[in-house]
């Protein structure tokens, strides 16, 4: 008698946890026909005694799960779904889950906004709580992405609260509050490099690019704080005002960077000159991407001392 010969003896008593795909004849036998019960039917030890016994388990796990009340989860649906009792039943651990498929899954988007409906059974991850935002966006298998999310979260907080303190700061000549002026080009702090006093950018610029007045030095006059008279050869223009020494100097170095990258009008790529020389912020370069080079003339002055002699166009040439 062949394998698919045999009559399922569970579809016979109305249930087969295997359904289509079962391997035995799923057929109605009439009561006069002389089908063998279950109690008859004798299996090839050797061949399906591991069929058999998975076949009864499965069928016996079916059953209890029938006959047995629904308990609630122990552990939430992402780790049930994802293999996670298999591979602790195997004895690698949660060590090893954790590195093979945890970290390869995605954290629950419902969650780290705020709420996920869906609770334990969720099937995909919850994220760790952020102590600065706030929100469970930290994925807990992937330590260099909580580390880099810390850092920008903390960086924004840190330009919120930076923000929040130029709302209050007033402009030293115009006495108005620099950030509600009522255009967006008004609305930036003119910072000077050698000097604390707040000034909107507008004012600022206006002061530096008038007329002086007779006998006052043009550095002086131009180029000098309204307040306090100190010398600042430039403007750093800014949406946000610093509170220490060291946010001044990261404002200034992110607008130097940015100049960089801006390919300076003057030199224009080497068929101009530059008035500003070396200390243009601008970027001077060739179109073939080449730096420029700058050669310094160095001259003796009469203590002994070497001098860096600045370019200087003769009078004589036009």
């Amino acid at each position: 008698m062949g394998l698919y010969d045999i009559i399922c003896t569970f579809y016979l008593k109305g249930v087969c946890a295997y359904g289509s795909r079962c391997r035995y004849e799923h057929v109605k036998v009439s009561r006069q026909s002389s089908a063998p019960s279950s109690e008859d039917i004798s299996f090839p030890v050797e061949r399906l005694s591991g069929t058999a016994t998975h076949s009864t388990g499965i069928l016996a796990d079916a059953a209890a799960k029938h006959s047995a009340p629904s308990e609630p989860p122990t552990r939430p649906a992402w780790e049930t779904m994802s293999g996670h009792d298999n591979i602790l039943d195997r004895g690698y651990g949660v060590g090893y889950f954790s590195n093979v498929d945890s970290a390869d899954q995605s954290i629950c988007s419902f969650a780290a906004a705020g709420d996920c409906p869906r609770g334990e059974k969720c099937p995909h991850i919850h994220g760790d709580l952020c102590p600065i935002c706030g929100k469970h966006c930290l994925h807990p298998f992937r330590p260099q992405e909580r580390e880099e999310h810390m850092k920008t979260c903390e960086k924004r907080q840190k330009h919120l609260e930076a923000l929040r303190h130029s709302q209050e700061i007033e402009c030293s000549v115009c006495l108005e509050r620099i950030l509600s002026k009522p255009t967006t080009a008004e609305r930036k702090f003119g910072i000077l490099s050698e000097c604390d006093h707040p000034f909107c950018v507008t004012c600022i610029r206006n002061w530096r690019s008038s007329s002086p007045s007779s006998g006052l030095d043009v550095n002086s006059a131009l180029r000098g704080c309204p307040i306090c008279r100190k010398l600042s050869y430039f403007v750093i223009p800014s949406v946000i005002w610093y509170s220490s020494k060291e946010e001044k100097q990261d404002i200034i170095d992110c607008y130097k960077a940015k100049l960089r990258s801006i390919n300076c009008k003057h030199f224009d790529f080497g068929n101009g000159t530059c008035p500003f020389g070396t200390s243009c912020f601008y970027k001077h370069a060739y179109r073939d991407g080449r730096p420029e080079e700058v050669v310094l003339r160095h001259l003796g002055a009469e203590d002994g001392n070497t001098v860096i002699a600045k370019n200087m166009r003769s009078l004589f040439f036009s």
